[in-house]
């Protein structure tokens, strides 16, 4: 079967280019985000749908607007911004998440066989992380020169969900941002 073939205009073309001068930063709109050590920003270039079931949120926030939002292009793609030792909880997806380390040295840890294990990501190293596995990462340091890491963040799907792992949700209870009785509700 033959590949249809459009011709755009240049101005729909045009709504598809994502200037990484031109994102706009979001350092809300997670719960773990209100955190200390989880401050970070999100500057989204492709996005996607809110997922629809209790307790999931999307991956990169339900307020980080994405620059090109009118494609269903099947993944998402956001750059992630973090000053040395902020990141993010524990966390879980229901698709396959890959990272590319675009600035400075970074950590992906997860949860295996034999305990928490971690890898160390320099400029230009990537990592796909399995659907199910509980997964964080942390800035470790910026570039000489700058004060945060940056991190390009790539998830599939067209709404991909995100459950925060049960150590969390207990960061989060004891930091007063989640209340355990609305949450047994």
């Amino acid at each position: 079967m033959a590949i249809s073939t459009v011709k755009p205009a240049s101005a729909d073309m045009e709504a598809c280019v994502a200037r990484f001068a031109d994102l706009q930063r979001c350092e809300t709109g997670l719960p773990d985000m209100q955190l200390p050590e989880c401050r970070r920003a999100f500057l989204n270039v492709l996005g996607f749908d809110q997922p629809k079931g209790d307790g999931q949120f999307s991956p990169f926030g339900d307020r980080a607007k994405a620059r090109v939002s009118h494609l269903k292009a099947g993944f998402g793609v956001s750059f992630i911004a973090a000053a040395p030792g902020k990141g993010v909880l524990m966390h879980t997806h229901d698709t396959v998440e890959t990272f590319m380390v675009m600035k400075g040295t970074w950590k992906v840890e997860w949860e295996g066989d034999q305990g928490d294990a971690h890898v160390v990501l320099q400029p230009l190293d990537f990592i796909a992380v399995p659907v199910g596995v509980q997964r964080r990462f942390e800035c470790l340091q910026p570039a000489a020169g700058e004060a945060e890491g940056l991190l390009l963040g790539m998830i599939g799907g067209n709404a991909p969900a995100a459950e925060i792992a049960p150590s969390g949700i207990e960061r989060l209870i004891e930091a007063g941002i989640f209340q355990r009785e609305k949450l047994a509700a």
